[in-house]
């Protein structure tokens, strides 16, 4: 009998609002020192699957609500040749809910968001490379920072940890006003620019002010934004960057699913707000905001969501459809931008030359149609924006504004050359 898994709280809403201006598809990757060898990935790919039940899924239709089911078909590693978090094809993937991809030195994970969040995808990739450089006769010791393939799949890695950690403390979640939204000329294609820097300048840079590296690129990227499209526009709307939490740092949850919250940071920007003035206010909400307290209350409010009786007897169209609804009118439109930040990656210590930096692709939607994702290691620090507007005002003013502020230097490069 086939095994199947509940979809997760917070998938249950990409499913929902999953269309071809929103994918719901990121991506992890690591740059290898030398051209991937196909064949070898494969192998890889089929010894780490057999580990991971939960990623080994397919979509299963229900009346109530879609579920994951087993899927026990072969995965295959695919050369990389459409632009990065495209949609998932079933077809493409035989039925498999995220990809494998290869181009010269590059391995590449792109997750559908409902089967994983970024800390699971990570856990898959970290396995797949270390199997991957073992098939190429390497001789590297597993110490404890990768996934034993060994192991029996553990059931706490199939937790549903929203449920699992919800509490009884219900307090009414005000409810968050608009903000600033970029618009720009859409095409069909996702741009992605990386700026690659060492992670030692970028921590002495946020140090020198006090603060956190989120906190001090989140606030670099205000200013860009404001520069680019609000400095000579008589409404002033705020400018918020959402800001997902790994929430296993706050609850023990060895969960491989998805398991995360959202923070909301933001400040009006004016003609004397000072970079100092940005700094201060982003440091303060987002301490604030990622306090263990604020993000259980903001757990229970989804999940009391979902489990409200009236919902669970409702047809799943209508469903969706409101989950689409609270979405946009709640989700998107409270926020400017997403960042989102993986921190820095730790493995086995004979696996770093191997590994030339990573890449952390988040997907843009209609109403974030630039997104950004942080990833660092072997003090490789890489910030990515994904885009699906003409228009990179915002991007270049960002590097522009980073190195100006701190002075350090930065390689960027693109999947256009843009």
């Amino acid at each position: 009998m086939e095994q199947w898994y509940k979809i997760d709280n917070a998938g249950k809403i990409f499913h929902a609002v999953s269309d071809p201006a929103n994918s719901s598809v990121f991506r992890v990757a690591m740059i290898m020192k030398s051209p991937v060898e196909v064949d070898k990935l494969q192998r890889a790919l089929d010894n780490v699957m057999k580990r991971l039940p939960m990623f080994a899924v397919k979509l299963g239709k229900g009346i109530f609500w879609d579920f994951l089911v087993e899927n026990d078909k072969k995965l295959f590693v695919q050369k990389e040749h459409r632009f990065p978090c495209a949609p998932i094809d079933p077809i493409e993937t035989n039925g498999f809910l995220f990809r494998v991809l290869y181009y010269e030195k590059r391995i590449a994970v792109e997750f559908f968001h409902s089967v994983t969040d970024g800390t699971g995808a990570l856990e898959f990739l970290k396995a797949l490379v270390y199997h991957y450089l073992l098939e190429q006769h390497n001789q590297i010791e597993n110490d404890g920072s990768v996934l034993d393939i060994e192991d029996q799949p553990n059931t706490y890695e199939l937790d549903d940890s929203y449920f699992n950690y919800k509490s009884d403390h219900k307090v009414k979640k005000p409810r968050e006003g608009h903000a600033f939204q970029i618009k720009g000329t859409p095409i069909e294609e996702t741009i992605v620019v990386h700026g690659v820097m060492k992670s030692s300048d970028i921590r002495t840079a946020a140090k020198a002010h006090g603060v956190t590296i989120t906190a001090y690129i989140t606030a670099v990227l205000i200013v860009a934004i404001y520069y680019e499209k609000l400095l000579y526009r008589s409404r002033k709307e705020e400018i918020k960057i959402a800001i997902p939490v790994n929430l296993r740092k706050m609850f023990p949850s060895k969960s491989l699913r998805n398991f995360f919250a959202v923070v909301n940071v933001g400040i009006h920007v004016g003609e004397y707000t000072t970079l100092e003035g940005i700094l201060e206010e982003i440091s303060k909400q987002l301490q604030r905001k990622a306090e263990k307290e604020a993000l259980q209350l903001g757990l229970n409010h989804h999940v009391k969501l979902q489990t409200m009786l009236a919902a669970r007897f409702v047809p799943n169209f209508i469903k969706y459809y409101a989950l689409r609804y609270g979405y946009k009118s709640y989700g998107e439109r409270t926020k400017t931008m997403t960042l989102t930040n993986l921190g820095n990656v730790q493995l086995p210590e004979k696996m770093m030359p191997h590994i030339e930096h990573m890449e952390m692709v988040m997907y843009p939607t209609k109403k974030s149609p630039v997104n950004g994702g942080i990833c660092s290691i072997n003090d490789q620090f890489v910030i990515t924006f994904a885009r699906t507007i003409e228009e990179a005002d915002i991007i270049r003013t960002f590097f522009q504004e980073l190195t100006k502020t701190s002075g350090i230097d930065i390689e960027v490069y693109s999947n256009d050359g843009g």
